[in-house]
């Protein structure tokens, strides 16, 4: 006979193990795995019967993963966060096309406050409340039918042989068809949850241990100022800007329709309208252009491992001076430290979050106090989404209606690309100024460079935002702006011909030209500066180097 107890307690389903898992695969596969499903009835029809056993291929996968780390009372534990993986996946990947590898993963754990809670809205909440929260709740509501512990023994790697053997099994069915899939989509896996993000934080879990404490290697100890530069009668002051998010597409002076740099029009800059990004995310690309590697040799163990261009420029005795209005220095200036905009630097460009204006005042700062050859990095907010409308201020939104929201489905595709352009007109302000302000020094020896450390998607195949993996990365994320300037008082002092600049600025250029660039622009004699990189190698009057 019932107790009152047992009357009045929630009545709770009961499953096998087993049943737990394959039903919890089955939503995480049919629910929540929207990418990974378009990609593959891409490839194949439905009514294919390769789509529908590639598709059993991967829901034993599912199993899989569910059976291998889930054994007895870690199975409900690990199947919601494996539900919660996926749906957050899925939601980035269904609203900005966004895959997850290990460099996403590193944005996630590197990005600042600000730019995380600008992803947080209330759509996204929702949405990964009903597919994501109360789903793993329910997770630990059926009543699971365990064995004891000696008969987990042989459970456990019954449960993982099995779900393995149908895996093979289903791929080896038409294996010539699925590898040559595999080879040529990598974006079909990369879009299967929660498989991609566990692999893409097993992977960045690896490169942080490798890398968690680095020791840098000596490297262009035997940098030293050139014979211009020494001979200098004044300091000279290199101002570096890095940009954030501009693509080159949508800049002005690379001949884009809108004129989004009217005020760098009407100075007189050099445009390289033709470079291209080391990665597709600051986190790569930041320390790729610092590093000297070069896209096709750099990895993070590498970069971190030795000596890089601001620290052979401090060996040759100039200040290094970085400034940062992002998600800082990526590691670039660890040896010679760094420093960050705050409201205190420039009240009335940082009412809310800062934009690049406040760096005007660091570099009026530097022109009238540096009493040594300077180099000054300032590291942009630029055109960082999604909250595209926070990096200029509304007096300047050229473009309207200019979307004033994080969420772009709230948004036109045109209200997204106003915002964005407004961005550019905001860079376009910032460096004029700053040309203006160099320019009218009487104390230094200035010149300026900015180069962008990736571009973005604006909707253009699906893709917004940045950071999509290298295999399937679209021009937008990796065609940047290049712009140098360089006073007359600078070009003379380093026996530079502007001309002989513009005359190859539409040439292919790359991020692996920064480092020997801005080396022979400070006439830094050292020899790690490879002279076929240097865009300055040919254009010193006089003299070919």
């Amino acid at each position: 006979m019932q107790t009152e107890n047992q009357k009045n307690r929630l009545w709770r389903p009961q499953l096998s193990q087993t049943g737990l898992s394959l039903i919890v695969a089955a939503y995480v596969m049919l629910a929540l795995n929207h990418g990974f499903w378009t990609r593959l009835l891409g490839q194949f029809p439905l009514n294919d019967s390769r789509s529908l056993i590639f598709a059993l291929g991967v829901f034993a996968l599912t199993v899989l993963l569910l059976e291998l780390f889930g054994p007895a009372r870690l199975q409900k534990p690990v199947a919601a966060v494996m539900i919660l993986i996926t749906a957050g996946a899925g939601y980035y990947e269904r609203t900005f096309g966004v895959l997850i590898d290990r460099e996403m993963v590193r944005n996630i754990f590197e990005t600042t406050y600000a730019e995380s809670s600008q992803l947080l809205t209330l759509r996204m909440a929702a949405s990964l409340l009903l597919s994501g929260v109360l789903p793993a709740l329910l997770v630990f509501w059926p009543q699971v039918k365990r064995v004891g512990g000696w008969h987990q023994l042989w459970r456990w790697p019954l449960g993982v042989g099995l779900s393995l053997a149908v895996l093979v099994g289903a791929l080896f069915t038409h294996y010539k068809d699925y590898s040559a899939m595999l080879r040529e989509r990598h974006d079909l896996m990369g879009a299967y949850q929660p498989g991609a993000s566990m692999v893409a934080a097993a992977r960045f879990a690896q490169e942080q241990w490798k890398t968690g404490d680095p020791v840098a290697v000596a490297y262009g100890r035997d940098a030293a100022t050139g014979p211009h530069l020494a001979a200098a009668p004044q300091p000279v002051l290199m101002v570096v800007f890095v940009g954030e998010t501009a693509r080159a597409q949508n800049f002005g002076l690379n001949g884009y329709a809108r004129d989004t740099t009217p005020e760098l029009a009407r100075r007189d800059v050099i445009a390289f309208t033709d470079t291209s990004s080391c990665g597709t995310s600051t986190a790569v690309s930041v320390p790729c252009m610092f590093s000297g590697l070069g896209k096709a040799g750099y990895s993070r163990e590498a970069a971190l491992g030795r000596e890089n261009l601001l620290d052979i420029m401090a060996h040759a005795g100039l200040e290094i001076d970085w400034w940062d209005n992002n998600a800082g220095d990526q590691n670039v200036a660890r040896r010679l430290g760094w420093n960050r905009i705050d409201q205190s630097i420039s009240p009335e460009a940082c009412e809310g979050e800062c934009t690049d204006e406040a760096f005007l005042p660091v570099i009026e700062k530097a022109a009238a106090s540096i009493d040594r050859n300077t180099v000054l990095v300032l590291h942009m907010i630029g055109s960082h989404g999604p909250a595209y409308y926070l990096r200029y201020p509304k007096t300047r939104a050229v473009f309207q209606p200019d979307c004033r929201s994080s969420q772009f489905s709230d948004c036109s595709t045109e209200e997204i690309v106003n915002a964005y352009d407004n961005t550019i007109r905001e860079t376009d302000h910032v460096l004029a100024q700053a040309i203006d302000l160099l320019a009218a020094s009487d104390r230094v020896i200035p010149a300026m460079v900015y180069l962008s450390d990736h571009g973005e998607s604006l909707g253009e195949n699906g893709l917004y935002l940045h950071a999509a993996p290298s295999f399937m990365a679209p021009a937008e994320q990796t065609r940047v702006p290049f712009v140098i300037w360089l006073d007359h008082r600078f070009s003379e002092t380093m026996g530079l011909d502007s001309d002989c600049l513009r005359k190859i600025a539409g040439a292919p250029s790359s991020h692996d030209n920064l480092f020997p660039t801005l080396l022979g622009l400070m006439d830094v004699q050292t020899s790690v500066r490879d002279p076929a990189l240097d865009l300055t190698a040919t254009c010193r009057k006089g003299e070919m180097m």
